[in-house]
Protein backbone atom coordinates (compact mmCIF):
# COMPACT_ATOMS: atom_id res chain seq x y z
CA UNK A 1 0.00 0.00 0.00
CA UNK A 2 1.26 3.49 -0.81
CA UNK A 3 -0.17 6.96 -0.39
CA UNK A 4 -0.55 9.41 -3.21
CA UNK A 5 -0.75 12.79 -1.49
CA UNK A 6 -0.27 14.50 -4.81
CA UNK A 7 -3.91 13.78 -5.70
CA UNK A 8 -5.50 16.15 -3.12
CA UNK A 9 -2.68 18.68 -3.48
CA UNK A 10 -3.18 18.93 -7.26
CA UNK A 11 -6.89 19.63 -6.69
CA UNK A 12 -6.42 22.09 -3.84
CA UNK A 13 -8.08 24.82 -5.91
CA UNK A 14 -11.33 22.82 -5.95
CA UNK A 15 -11.08 22.28 -2.20
CA UNK A 16 -10.52 25.99 -1.57
CA UNK A 17 -13.61 26.82 -3.62
CA UNK A 18 -15.55 24.25 -1.61
CA UNK A 19 -14.23 25.71 1.62
CA UNK A 20 -15.44 29.19 0.61
CA UNK A 21 -18.87 27.72 -0.19
CA UNK A 22 -18.98 26.01 3.21
CA UNK A 23 -17.93 29.23 4.92
CA UNK A 24 -20.46 31.58 3.29
CA UNK A 25 -23.28 29.10 3.85
CA UNK A 26 -22.26 28.85 7.53
CA UNK A 27 -22.18 32.65 7.91
CA UNK A 28 -25.59 33.06 6.25
CA UNK A 29 -27.17 30.26 8.30
CA UNK A 30 -25.67 31.70 11.49
CA UNK A 31 -27.02 35.22 10.87
CA UNK A 32 -30.50 33.92 9.96
CA UNK A 33 -30.49 31.58 12.96
CA UNK A 34 -29.57 34.42 15.34
CA UNK A 35 -32.45 36.49 13.90
CA UNK A 36 -35.09 33.75 14.21
CA UNK A 37 -33.56 32.41 17.39
CA UNK A 38 -33.94 35.82 19.03
CA UNK A 39 -37.65 35.90 18.13
CA UNK A 40 -38.11 32.38 19.53
CA UNK A 41 -36.21 33.31 22.69
CA UNK A 42 -38.45 36.34 23.24
CA UNK A 43 -41.55 34.17 22.70
CA UNK A 44 -40.36 31.73 25.38
CA UNK A 45 -38.68 34.17 27.78
CA UNK A 46 -41.51 35.07 30.16
CA UNK A 47 -43.09 31.59 30.16
CA UNK A 48 -46.58 33.00 29.75
CA UNK A 49 -48.82 30.12 28.70
CA UNK A 50 -50.20 31.84 25.61
CA UNK A 51 -50.39 30.55 22.03
CA UNK A 52 -47.08 32.13 20.98
CA UNK A 53 -45.23 30.55 23.92
CA UNK A 54 -46.76 27.13 23.17
CA UNK A 55 -45.95 27.28 19.45
CA UNK A 56 -42.38 28.43 20.11
CA UNK A 57 -41.88 25.71 22.72
CA UNK A 58 -43.23 22.97 20.44
CA UNK A 59 -40.97 24.20 17.62
CA UNK A 60 -37.82 24.30 19.76
CA UNK A 61 -38.43 20.92 21.41
CA UNK A 62 -39.43 19.19 18.15
CA UNK A 63 -36.47 20.49 16.17
CA UNK A 64 -33.92 19.78 18.92
CA UNK A 65 -35.14 16.19 19.26
CA UNK A 66 -35.07 15.19 15.60
CA UNK A 67 -32.06 14.58 13.30
CA UNK A 68 -30.93 17.47 11.15
CA UNK A 69 -30.40 15.12 8.18
CA UNK A 70 -34.07 14.11 8.30
CA UNK A 71 -35.01 17.80 8.42
CA UNK A 72 -32.89 18.39 5.31
CA UNK A 73 -34.71 15.55 3.50
CA UNK A 74 -38.11 16.95 4.48
CA UNK A 75 -37.26 20.42 3.16
CA UNK A 76 -35.66 19.27 -0.09
CA UNK A 77 -37.64 16.14 -0.96
CA UNK A 78 -40.87 16.78 0.95
CA UNK A 79 -41.76 20.36 0.00
CA UNK A 80 -42.04 19.57 -3.75
CA UNK A 81 -45.20 17.58 -2.87
CA UNK A 82 -46.73 21.00 -2.11
CA UNK A 83 -45.33 22.47 -5.35
CA UNK A 84 -42.55 24.21 -3.43
CA UNK A 85 -39.35 23.55 -5.35
CA UNK A 86 -36.11 24.85 -3.85
CA UNK A 87 -32.59 24.71 -5.21
CA UNK A 88 -30.19 22.47 -3.25
CA UNK A 89 -28.41 25.47 -1.68
CA UNK A 90 -31.67 27.23 -0.77
CA UNK A 91 -33.09 24.04 0.74
CA UNK A 92 -29.86 23.42 2.63
CA UNK A 93 -29.70 26.95 4.04
CA UNK A 94 -33.38 26.76 5.03
CA UNK A 95 -33.02 23.36 6.72
CA UNK A 96 -29.87 24.33 8.63
CA UNK A 97 -31.50 27.62 9.69
CA UNK A 98 -34.60 25.80 10.93
CA UNK A 99 -32.39 23.44 12.94
CA UNK A 100 -29.94 25.95 14.39
CA UNK A 101 -32.60 28.56 15.23
CA UNK A 102 -33.91 26.17 17.89
CA UNK A 103 -30.49 25.76 19.51
CA UNK A 104 -29.59 29.44 19.31
CA UNK A 105 -32.99 30.36 20.76
CA UNK A 106 -32.10 28.48 23.92
CA UNK A 107 -28.67 30.13 24.08
CA UNK A 108 -30.19 33.61 23.72
CA UNK A 109 -32.98 32.83 26.21
CA UNK A 110 -30.37 31.78 28.75
CA UNK A 111 -28.48 35.01 28.08
CA UNK A 112 -31.60 37.14 28.61
CA UNK A 113 -32.40 35.30 31.84
CA UNK A 114 -28.86 35.96 33.08
CA UNK A 115 -29.51 39.73 33.15
CA UNK A 116 -30.12 40.87 36.71
CA UNK A 117 -33.57 42.16 37.55
CA UNK A 118 -31.98 45.45 38.61
CA UNK A 119 -30.95 46.16 35.02
CA UNK A 120 -34.59 45.92 33.90
CA UNK A 121 -35.72 48.13 36.78
CA UNK A 122 -33.01 50.72 36.06
CA UNK A 123 -34.03 50.84 32.39
CA UNK A 124 -37.70 51.20 33.33
CA UNK A 125 -36.90 53.98 35.80
CA UNK A 126 -35.56 56.23 33.01
CA UNK A 127 -38.73 55.77 30.97
CA UNK A 128 -37.61 53.32 28.32
CA UNK A 129 -40.24 51.25 26.54
CA UNK A 130 -40.01 47.45 26.62
CA UNK A 131 -38.56 47.43 23.09
CA UNK A 132 -35.99 50.10 24.02
CA UNK A 133 -35.06 48.22 27.19
CA UNK A 134 -34.44 45.08 25.19
CA UNK A 135 -32.60 46.75 22.30
CA UNK A 136 -30.46 49.18 24.27
CA UNK A 137 -29.85 47.44 27.61
CA UNK A 138 -30.82 43.78 27.84
CA UNK A 139 -29.78 42.35 24.48
CA UNK A 140 -26.27 43.91 24.42
CA UNK A 141 -25.62 42.60 27.95
CA UNK A 142 -27.04 39.17 27.09
CA UNK A 143 -24.96 39.05 23.91
CA UNK A 144 -21.83 39.70 25.97
CA UNK A 145 -22.65 36.75 28.22
CA UNK A 146 -23.49 34.29 25.44
CA UNK A 147 -20.88 35.26 22.87
CA UNK A 148 -18.64 32.21 23.58
CA UNK A 149 -21.64 29.87 23.22
CA UNK A 150 -22.67 31.53 19.97
CA UNK A 151 -19.11 31.15 18.70
CA UNK A 152 -19.24 27.41 19.41
CA UNK A 153 -22.58 27.19 17.61
CA UNK A 154 -21.06 28.86 14.55
CA UNK A 155 -18.38 26.16 14.42
CA UNK A 156 -21.09 23.49 14.67
CA UNK A 157 -22.95 25.12 11.78
CA UNK A 158 -19.74 25.15 9.74
CA UNK A 159 -19.32 21.41 10.27
CA UNK A 160 -23.03 20.88 9.59
CA UNK A 161 -22.65 22.28 6.07
CA UNK A 162 -20.97 18.97 5.18
CA UNK A 163 -24.44 17.35 5.39
CA UNK A 164 -25.47 19.38 2.35
CA UNK A 165 -23.24 17.15 0.23
CA UNK A 166 -26.22 14.78 0.20
CA UNK A 167 -28.04 17.43 -1.88
CA UNK A 168 -25.06 17.79 -4.23
CA UNK A 169 -24.20 21.24 -2.90
CA UNK A 170 -20.59 21.73 -4.00
CA UNK A 171 -19.20 22.52 -0.58
CA UNK A 172 -15.95 21.07 0.76
CA UNK A 173 -17.13 17.52 1.54
CA UNK A 174 -19.02 17.14 -1.74
CA UNK A 175 -16.00 18.22 -3.76
CA UNK A 176 -13.95 15.63 -1.88
CA UNK A 177 -16.56 12.95 -2.60
CA UNK A 178 -16.53 13.75 -6.31
CA UNK A 179 -12.74 13.58 -6.47
CA UNK A 180 -12.81 10.32 -4.50
CA UNK A 181 -15.24 8.75 -6.99
CA UNK A 182 -12.84 9.68 -9.79
CA UNK A 183 -9.53 8.65 -8.19
CA UNK A 184 -10.41 6.26 -5.32
CA UNK A 185 -7.69 7.88 -3.16
CA UNK A 186 -10.10 7.87 -0.23
CA UNK A 187 -7.63 8.05 2.67
CA UNK A 188 -5.50 10.84 1.19
CA UNK A 189 -8.48 12.93 0.06
CA UNK A 190 -10.50 12.78 3.26
CA UNK A 191 -7.48 13.17 5.56
CA UNK A 192 -6.60 16.26 3.53
CA UNK A 193 -10.19 17.57 3.79
CA UNK A 194 -10.24 16.84 7.53
CA UNK A 195 -7.12 18.99 7.93
CA UNK A 196 -8.79 21.75 5.91
CA UNK A 197 -11.83 21.68 8.21
CA UNK A 198 -9.46 21.85 11.18
CA UNK A 199 -7.65 24.90 9.77
CA UNK A 200 -10.94 26.65 8.93
CA UNK A 201 -12.23 25.92 12.42
CA UNK A 202 -9.08 27.27 14.08
CA UNK A 203 -9.11 30.42 11.93
CA UNK A 204 -12.82 30.98 12.59
CA UNK A 205 -12.33 30.52 16.33
CA UNK A 206 -9.39 32.95 16.28
CA UNK A 207 -11.46 35.61 14.51
CA UNK A 208 -14.40 35.11 16.88
CA UNK A 209 -12.09 35.35 19.94
CA UNK A 210 -10.66 38.57 18.51
CA UNK A 211 -14.17 39.98 18.08
CA UNK A 212 -15.01 38.88 21.61
CA UNK A 213 -11.96 40.62 23.12
CA UNK A 214 -12.52 43.67 20.91
CA UNK A 215 -16.09 44.33 22.00
CA UNK A 216 -16.06 42.64 25.41
CA UNK A 217 -12.49 43.08 26.74
CA UNK A 218 -13.46 42.07 30.29
CA UNK A 219 -14.81 38.66 29.23
CA UNK A 220 -12.25 35.84 29.13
Amino acid sequence: MFFDWGTPIIHIGDFIMGAFTSLWIAVLVFLLSVLFGTLLALARFKRRKNLIFILATVYVEFIRNTPVLVQIFIVYFGLPQFDIHLSPITAGVLALTVNNSAYIAEIIRAGIQSIHKGQWEAAASIGLSHFQMFRLIVFPLALRNIFPSLSNQFIMILFGTSLLSILDVRELTQRASILNSETFRTMEIFVFVTLMYYVISILSSTVLRWVNHKFYPNIK
